[in-house]
């Protein structure tokens, strides 16, 4: 057992330090996740989340979410396989809405895991019947990649999200 497990880890070590490759080719490699990472729209979204830490009522937290309470509410809150009902507007740090449901008739309803990291970290802490703006880094958002339509690899996030409802499993599954 522990031959397979010193064979497997330097397996694991010579496939991460991109053994085969080039000088060339690591260097590239390296220049193409430092400039994802550091792009003009991540940039944009670092100074706007910087900005915004300072905002009274902004609470920021050790993941990098922050939040503020625009309606507080009491109650269970829901669990990471519970699904929720929820109503939310999305916009990039610009102000460019670019998604939500506050207008359609029937709202969505999600199971917390499947969301967005962000928006996972809120959901838990939130009861029904609250209503936060959070305020999302990249990382908790879709990261270095693009969903798609109106919203850049490496945005920055706000989103206002409503707790409707926790919804029972019989419930969930109509």
């Amino acid at each position: 057992m522990r031959v397979v497990s010193v064979v497997f880890l330097s397996l694991l070590v010579a496939l991460v330090s991109g053994c085969g490759k080039s000088e060339e080719e690591k260097l590239f490699h390296q220049q193409l996740l430092e400039k994802a990472l550091n792009d003009d729209t991540k940039k944009a979204g670092t100074r706007f989340l910087a900005e915004n830490a300072l905002r009274e009522g902004v609470v920021v937290t050790e993941s990098g979410l922050q939040y503020e309470i625009l309606q507080a509410a009491e109650g269970p809150t829901p669990r990471v396989l519970d699904r929720v009902k929820v109503r939310y507007t999305g916009w990039t740090v610009d102000g460019e809405e670019f998604e939500g449901s506050a207008q359609k008739s029937e709202q969505p309803v999600f199971t917390v895991k499947d969301v967005i990291k962000g928006w996972r970290l809120a959901l838990l802490k939130m009861s029904p019947g609250a209503r936060w703006k959070i305020y999302l880094p990249s990382e908790l958002a879709y990261g270095a990649r693009s969903p798609g339509g109106r919203v850049p690899a490496n945005s920055a996030l706000i989103f206002e999200i409503e707790l409707l409802q926790i919804l029972p499993e019989e419930k969930a599954d109509k």
